[in-house]
């Protein structure tokens, strides 16, 4: 009799979308090769912010 081993999935918790903060136009820094950057900007879109910087963000080098 062959006993099968049972296989575990690694799920991998999706990292936290970082909040970019909100800021006047012109005057925030952003990192435009983040992999956030996109959702960032859908943020600031949605709330309708006139600019947002990531220079808080954990993400930002």
């Amino acid at each position: 009799m062959t006993r099968q081993s049972s296989q575990r999935c690694a799920v991998s918790t999706p990292q936290p979308i970082p909040n970019p903060v909100k800021c006047k136009e012109g005057k925030g820094l952003r990192n435009f090769d983040c992999l956030h950057y996109d959702d960032c900007l859908d943020k600031a879109a949605k709330g309708m912010w006139s600019g947002f910087t990531c220079e808080k963000c954990a993400y930002f080098q």
